[in-house]
């Protein structure tokens, strides 16, 4: 009997579609797909043992035959060697580029700009090429085919199984070979990939210049911090509280965004006191154009250059695999496009720094071009740099956490561990300071804590507050599973006494589409926040309910005891996230099951005993991850600062 692997394209890896038009034609388009998917798995299950690697809002259960093996791409994804993805990925960024000698375009003002690249167009790269690759010959190695079928052949996903299986003798068959919204699907996706570059080099050239008005000569030392998204702010403005406090002078650059959440952050450091600026504000309009047209041609050129010779074919082969087919149009679009971006802000940066002349810079991650355009240009200047991470957690990708600071600040003692024994991060350059998100929190006492919550969102002091953090759709959380976790928790609340719910939505879902996705799922009264600190909502909160984050860790240190809702039978912890429910620091209900969740709910709001134990085992739990920060933030931050300053000057020094 032959054995046959029928693959299938991914879903969209980053969020729902946000048009209403585009979500209802995706959904048709679902439904059609799970036609052709049935459709071939009845005919492929009369020819032999079929393994399906697909999405898992792609496949009807209740179409399967018996005896098919399914293998859902985020279950997959958890799987995967990490650090073969990871080094894939580093291949795919950075080994191809030519010597600095070969191009000296390449190098802007002391800065090499693909140093600013490998973050953020990384992520495109594990997410489009590397990780799908790895799950594809994770999948092929454990089933062994001695057929493989393609549902369209149209997807980057299919392309790359099908690579794959001309590496080991298979010609791919396609199972729908007239399936022509999926050929059209596919090509829409890729036509949309450089749409990002596009906007972000439109941005950076159009976005309104606030004038920069004379200021007096800084009060204090000045820090300059970077920020780039809103929830950068729960790091960087008590960060900037501390140090101000502490005789320092903090100076916020935000990189330009059309982000309404954003100005208001920044809005409201303004009026608290702290003086801020966007970056784009330090580079004029007509000067940012200039350079464009400078080195457009110049990028285009060598993009050709790059594509003459057969240095780039032999780079992108992999294990054997030439996944040029795949990787080229990303590639050309980090050198057409995203390199214009990285001299845009790379020039800003410089500027930034010569006219605020700071005596540190502090960034939040290393991922983004405003973050790694100041840090360079602070490296450039002999300025020192802060990363103050506001991560508990090694990310997913493997990627170098720490390249471009002097030293780096971290949250907890679990990942200064893992960056010295998985990064080599030499531990003298790594702190462990504490949480300053929820330092705020902290220094109230929980009463009062709890009775500014309920006021903020005018709840009744009598009831009981449920926090339920929601989670947005990815490779890893269906659009399925986001409805069964709402609706779990919507039939939840009938069968419990009277009470309170906050949904924090996460940073990147989207307002609007999740309030009409609520409403149909009949919750049309639903209380959501996406800004508030959820610190003190969990500080506030009698028990969390999501499915497993970071905040689980944070709930925890707070004391709130966490319920998490999941999918039978299936681990969203892997090897990434810490096994919180797994070792049984969170109570574990199946989505599906509103009986459970409210029986579980009940016992925590009712059982002083059962309640009390939960708390116990998630702050021990958490204490790996989360260090309480104390009231000498400030100083040490400084202290940090000036010892820094101290080396380089030394360095310096002839």
């Amino acid at each position: 009997m032959s054995r046959i692997l029928l693959v299938t394209q991914s879903t969209r890896s980053h969020g729902e579609f946000r048009r209403p038009w585009v979500r209802a034609a995706y959904r048709r388009y679902v439904r059609r797909y799970r036609d052709r998917v049935a459709t071939a798995l009845a005919r492929l299950a009369r020819e032999g043992q079929v393994t399906l690697l697909s999405a898992r809002e792609l496949v009807d259960p209740a179409r399967v035959p018996a005896g098919v093996a399914i293998r859902f791409y985020d279950e997959e994804s958890l799987k995967v060697d990490s650090e073969e993805v990871a080094d894939l990925t580093r291949r795919l960024t950075s080994a191809w580029w030519p010597e600095p000698e070969a191009e000296p375009d390449l190098s802007y003002r002391g800065v090499w700009l693909p140093d600013l690249l490998p973050l953020a167009r990384g992520i495109v790269l594990r997410m489009d090429v590397a990780e799908p690759l790895g799950i594809v010959e994770r999948a092929w190695q454990d089933a062994r085919p001695t057929r493989l079928v393609l549902l369209s052949g149209a997807s980057s996903l299919e392309r790359l199984a099908g690579l794959v299986g001309r590496r080991e003798g298979l010609a791919a068959e396609i199972a729908a070979p007239r399936f022509l919204g999926a050929r059209l699907y596919a090509r829409a996706y890729r036509a949309l990939q450089p749409r990002e570059e596009r906007l972000r080099l439109r941005t950076a050239l159009t976005f309104p210049r606030r004038p920069r008005r004379a200021r007096a000569p800084a009060a204090g030392r000045r820090i300059v911090f970077a920020t780039c998204r809103p929830r950068h702010h729960f790091v960087v403005d008590p960060l900037a509280e501390a140090v101000r406090a502490a005789g320092g002078n903090p100076h916020v650059v935000a990189s330009p965004a059309v982000d309404p959440e954003l100005v208001a952050k920044l809005t409201g450091l303004g009026a608290a006191g702290v003086t801020w600026d966007y970056l784009s504000d330090f580079l004029p309009c007509a000067a940012a154009a200039r350079l464009v047209r400078r080195y457009r041609r110049s990028f285009r050129a060598m993009w050709r250059r790059i594509t003459a010779g057969r240095a780039l074919e032999r780079e992108l082969r992999w294990r054997g695999l030439s996944l040029a087919e795949v990787a080229r149009p990303l590639l050309r679009d980090s050198v057409e496009r995203t390199l214009l971006v990285a001299v845009l802000f790379q020039e800003a940066a410089f500027r930034a720094l010569d006219a605020l002349q700071p005596v540190a810079v502090v960034v939040t991650s290393n991922r983004r071009y405003a973050e790694r355009a100041l840090a360079l240009a602070a490296r450039e200047r002999h300025i020192p740099c802060l990363l103050f991470s506001g991560s508990l957690l090694m990310g997913r990708d493997q990627s170098r956490m720490f390249d471009i600071a002097d030293r780096m600040l971290v949250i907890g003692e679990d990942l200064k561990v893992r960056l010295v024994r998985e990064q080599k991060v030499d531990p003298a350059l790594v702190s462990v300071v504490g949480d300053p998100r929820s330092n705020a929190a902290r220094l109230l006492p929980p009463e009062r804590l709890r009775e500014e919550v309920f006021r903020d969102f005018g709840l009744a002091p009598d009831r009981p507050l449920l926090v339920m953090v929601s989670k947005y759709v990815s490779l890893l959380f269906s659009s399925e599973e986001k409805q069964a976790f709402y609706r779990t928790v919507l039939e939840s609340l009938p069968l419990l006494p009277p009470l309170h719910v906050v949904v924090k939505v996460h940073p990147n879902e989207d307002m609007t589409l999740l309030g009409e996705q609520v409403r149909s799922w009949g919750w049309p009264d639903a209380r959501f926040t996406k800004d508030y600190d959820i610190h003190r909502l969990f500080g506030a909160a009698d028990a969390a309910v999501m499915v497993t984050s970071m905040a689980g860790m944070e709930a925890m240190a707070l004391g709130c005891p966490v319920v998490a809702v999941q999918a039978p039978g299936k681990d969203y912890e892997g090897e990434y996230m810490p096994a919180y429910v797994g070792e049984g620091a969170a109570a574990r209900v199946d989505m599906g099951d509103p009986r459970g969740l409210a029986a579980t709910l009940g016992r925590l709001l009712t059982d002083d005993e059962a309640r009390a134990a939960l708390i116990e085992r998630g702050a021990k739990f958490a204490a790996r991850y989360v260090h309480r920060v104390d009231g000498a933030l400030g100083q040490r931050l400084l202290g940090v600062v000036d010892e820094i300053g101290q080396e380089l000057r030394q360095v310096r020094r002839p």
